[in-house]
C-alpha cells in the first residue's frame, strides 16, 4: 500500500509538493485540518506508517531502508513535476532526512527540508530504539492519552516505529543540494534546541535554526504546519536564525 496520502489536489496551479512526516506512533491524517487553512498553491501530501489510522491492519515495517525505499519511490515524480519541500516532526525528521539523501542519490532532489522538534542524527546512535523502556515510550505519548485506557494500544505503532532506527548510523556526507532549516519549541521537554544544534552539519545550505512558541506535541497543529511551511514552500524570504 502507498505510504502517501494526498489532502490537496496535485493540479496544474501548484507551486509545490509538501510532504509531512509526522512523529513516531502518530498518523497522518489530522492534517485534513492543515489542507483547509493552506492558502491555495500547494499540493500537500502526509507520510502514513503502517499500524495506525487506515493502516492498521498492516504490518509494521522491518527497516528503515524500507520505509525509504518505499517513500522516495513516491516522491520520485512529484520531485520532477515541481519544488518538493519535506517537513519532518520528531522522528519523522529522520526518516524525512533520509528520504532527502535518497532522493538526491537518484537525481530528484528535495528543493527544502525543515526538522522540526528532532534530535540531530548523532543522538539516535546512543537511544535504546530496539527495546525501549515502558516509561521511555509513555513520557513519549501526547498528555491527552498517557493516562487513558487508550495508551497501550498508542504504544504499540510508537515501538514499531522507533525500532526502525535500531542500528541507526550518521552518514559521513551533508545534503548537498538540498537546503535544511531546524525549528526547535521553547516549551518543548522532550527534545532540546541543544540536541538539535548538528543540524546545522547535515546539509550544505543549511539555512538556521528557529525556536517557536511550541511543544512537542503541538508541532503538527495547523497554524504550526504552516508557520513552518511558509519560508520554505515560499523559497524568498530570507530565515532570521533565533539562538536558544
Amino acid at each position: 500500500m502507498t505510504y502517501l496520502r494526498p489532502f490537496t489536489a496535485a493540479d496544474e496551479s501548484a507551486t509545490a509538493t509538501v510532504v509531512v512526516f509526522p512523529q513516531a506512533g502518530a498518523g497522518c491524517l489530522r492534517l485534513r485540518a492543515t489542507a483547509a487553512a493552506l492558502a491555495p498553491g500547494t499540493h500537500l501530501l502526509g507520510v502514513q506508517l503502517p499500524g495506525r489510522e487506515d493502516r492498521l491492519e498492516d504490518a509494521a515495517a522491518d527497516s528503515l531502508a524500507e520505509v525509504v525505499d518505499h517513500i522516495s519511490g513516491e516522491l520520485r515524480e512529484p520531485a520532477r513535476r515541481r519544488p518538493l519541500v519535506l517537513l519532518g516532526v520528531s522522528l519523522g525528521a529522520l526518516i524525512a532526512y533520509e528520504v532527502a539523501r535518497r532522493l538526491e542519490s537518484t537525481g530528484t532532489a528535495a528543493h527544502s527540508l525543515v526538522v522540526a522538534a528532532a534530535r540531530s542524527p548523532e543522538h539516535w546512535m546512543t537511544f535504546p530504539s530496539a527495546n525501549p523502556s515502558q516509561a521511555q515510550l509513555t513520557a513519549l505519548l501526547h498528555p491527552s492519552v498517557r493516562e487513558t485506557r487508550h495508551a497501550p494500544y498508542a504504544l504499540l505503532p510508537l515501538r514499531a516505529d522507533l525500532r526502525l532506527m535500531t542500528g541507526y548510523r550518521v552518514p559521513s556526507a551533508p545534503l548537498a543540494s538540498t537546503s535544511l532549516r531546524s525549528v526547535s519549541g521553547h516549551r518543548d521537554r522532550v527534545v532540546t534546541a541543544g540536541q538539535m544544534a548538528r543540524w546545522r552539519e547535515r546539509a550544505t545550505h543549511y539555512r538556521g535554526h528557529q525556536v517557536i512558541d511550541a511543544d512537542h506535541h503541538g508541532f503538527m497543529d495547523p497554524d504550526t504546519v504552516i508557520g513552518m511551511l511558509s519560508d520554505a514552500v515560499s523559497g524568498t524570504a530570507p530565515l532570521r536564525a533565533v539562538c536558544g
